[in-house]
C-alpha cells in the first residue's frame, strides 16, 4: 500500500507560486501582523515558518512578540493599532494563549477586514485550516456525498464551524469532544468513518486498529517528540489505509498557503 498520498507539501508550493505571480501582476504590497504571545515551542515554529513563506511571495510580515504576562487589554490595545495600520492587511493571533487570556474576545477585536485566520465571528474569510482540510478532501478524488466524517477535537471554537463547513459538502458528520479517553460509543463512530479529522494534541493517538480500511484520516495535530514533529495520528495507520495526511508535510504547509492567500486577496480588495 502507497503511504502517503495527501502531499500537502506540493499543492502547497503550487498555491504559494501563483499567488507570488498575482502579487507581482497587480503590483500590491501585501502586510501580515503576527502576534505571538509566550514562547510555546509549537507557535514558535509555526509564526517562524509563517514569515519565512510570507517574505518569498513578498508579504511583508511584521512580528509582534509579548510576555507571556501579557494582559487582556494590552493585547486588545495592540490589536486596535495593527488594525488601523494601512501598509498592513491580515492579522493573526497566534494559538494557543496563556490560560489568562480570553482567545476569543482577543480574536473578536481584529478587524473583520484583516481577520485573514477567519476565527472572529464577523470574518470575511474562510480559516486557512479549513481551507486545507477541503483541499486534502478534494485530493482523495472521493465523492464526500453522504459520506460518515468524525472530527475529534478538544475545541468547539475550531469543531463547529469545520462541522458546518464539512455538512455543506453533504458530509454527515459528528463531531467528538476528546477529554482523556474515548466511550465505547466514540469508539465506534470512530470505527464507522470514511473520514477522520484529528486535532487534540495527542502524539500518535489515532491508530490502525481504531479506523476502516481506506478511511481517509486527515491529521491536523501537530506534537513534538524527541525533537521531531509527528501528528495526532500513528503513520502505521498506512498499513490499514493510504489517505492520511502526514505530519510533517500535509495539512500544516498548506494552512500557511492558505492564509497567505488570504492575506493577498485581503490586499487585492482594498485597492
Amino acid at each position: 500500500m502507497e503511504k502517503v498520498i495527501l502531499n500537502g507539501k506540493k499543492i502547497a508550493e503550487k498555491i504559494r507560486v501563483n499567488i507570488k505571480k498575482e502579487i507581482e501582476k497587480r503590483n500590491l504590497k501585501p502586510g501580515l501582523a503576527a502576534i505571538l504571545v509566550g514562547k510555546e515551542p509549537g507557535s514558535l515554529i509555526y509564526v517562524n515558518l509563517k514569515e519565512k513563506a510570507a517574505e518569498k511571495m513578498g508579504i511583508k510580515f511584521k512580528k509582534f512578540s509579548l510576555d507571556n504576562k501579557t494582559s487582556n487589554k494590552k493585547i486588545i490595545e495592540l490589536i486596535k493599532k495593527i488594525n488601523h495600520n494601512k501598509l498592513i492587511d491580515g492579522v493573526i493571533l497566534q494559538l494557543p494563549l496563556p490560560k489568562h487570556l480570553n482567545s476569543n474576545q482577543l480574536v473578536g477585536n481584529i478587524s473583520p477586514l484583516k481577520d485573514v485566520d477567519g476565527f472572529g465571528p464577523s470574518t470575511k474569510f474562510v480559516s486557512p485550516v479549513y481551507q486545507a482540510v477541503l483541499k486534502i478532501i478534494k485530493e482523495t478524488k472521493i465523492n464526500p456525498k453522504n459520506k460518515r466524517a468524525v472530527i475529534l477535537s478538544k475545541n468547539r471554537v475550531f469543531a463547529e464551524p469545520l462541522k458546518k463547513i464539512l455538512e455543506k459538502k453533504e458530509l454527515k458528520t459528528k463531531i467528538i469532544y476528546f477529554k482523556k479517553s474515548l466511550s465505547l460509543s466514540e469508539k465506534k463512530q470512530i470505527k464507522i468513518a470514511d473520514f477522520v479529522a484529528v486535532a487534540i494534541g495527542k502524539p500518535k493517538f489515532v491508530r490502525p486498529e481504531m479506523i476502516k480500511k481506506n478511511a481517509v484520516i486527515i491529521d491536523i495535530g501537530y506534537n513534538r517528540v524527541r525533537g521531531k514533529a509527528v501528528g495526532d495520528a500513528d503513520e502505521n495507520i498506512t498499513k490499514k489505509t493510504p489517505y492520511l495526511s502526514p505530519v510533517p508535510g500535509g495539512i500544516g504547509p498548506l494552512t500557511v498557503a492558505y492564509l497567505l492567500k488570504n492575506v493577498y486577496l485581503s490586499s487585492k480588495n482594498k485597492n
